[in-house]
C-alpha cells in the first residue's frame, strides 16, 4: 500500500464520505488513489483551488465532520489559503492535502529561491493560519503524520491542517503496515 492509498482509508475509516479538489500533475497519484475507492468517497471537483478550500470549509461547518480538500503545487495551492484562513479564523476543522514536487527536487536551506517546477515553501506560508502544518518528507512515519493533523484539526478550538504531499511520497509504500 502506498502513502496515497493509506491516506484515502485513513479518511474514510474516520467518517469522510466527501472531498473537494482541484486537479494537478503534482496530485495525480492521491487522485488516482481517490478514484479507486469512488464508491466509498465522493470527489468533487471544484473550478479553482480557493473554491476547494471554501467547499471544505462550508462542509465542515454544515456536517459537523472534518472538511477535506487536495490541490497540485505551487500557486495551486497558495489560491486556496484564503479558504484555509477562513476555517483558522472560524474555528473550522479542515485538512488541506497539496501537491509538491518530489522531495529530491526541493531546495531546502540553499538559499535559491526554487529548485523544482513550482516549488513553494507550504509550511512557511501556512504557519500563523494553521493549528499545523507539515511537509511529509519520508514515507516512515507517515501513518503517525496524518493522525497528528487529523486529531489537532478536531481538538479544542478547531482548525485547519496542512499536509503538504510531495510527489514522491504519495508514491512510496508505508513500510511496516
Amino acid at each position: 500500500m502506498n502513502c496515497s492509498e493509506y491516506l484515502v482509508d485513513f479518511l474514510i475509516a474516520h467518517g469522510v464520505t466527501d472531498i473537494f479538489g482541484y486537479a494537478g500533475g503534482y496530485i495525480v497519484p492521491f487522485m488516482d488513489a481517490l478514484y479507486q475507492r469512488q464508491n466509498e468517497i465522493r470527489t468533487h471537483v471544484c473550478y479553482h483551488e480557493q473554491g476547494c478550500a471554501l467547499a471544505a470549509d462550508g462542509y465542515a461547518r454544515t456536517c459537523g465532520k472534518i472538511g477535506v480538500y487536495f490541490t497540485t503545487s505551487g500557486p495551486g495551492a497558495v489560491n486556496a489559503l484564503g479558504g484555509l484562513a477562513d476555517a483558522w479564523f472560524d474555528g473550522v476543522p479542515v485538512m488541506g492535502i497539496c501537491g509538491n514536487v518530489p522531495t529530491k527536487e526541493m531546495k531546502g536551506f540553499s538559499g535559491i529561491r526554487q529548485n523544482g517546477f513550482q516549488e513553494m515553501d507550504l509550511v512557511s506560508m501556512t504557519r500563523n493560519i494553521t493549528k499545523y502544518s507539515v511537509t511529509v518528507n519520508r514515507p516512515e512515519g507517515f501513518p503517525e503524520i496524518i493522525e497528528r493533523a487529523y486529531n489537532i484539526a478536531l481538538l479544542g478550538r478547531k482548525g485547519g491542517v496542512i499536509i503538504d504531499f510531495p510527489l514522491d511520497i504519495q508514491q512510496a509504500d508505508i513500510i511496516g503496515r
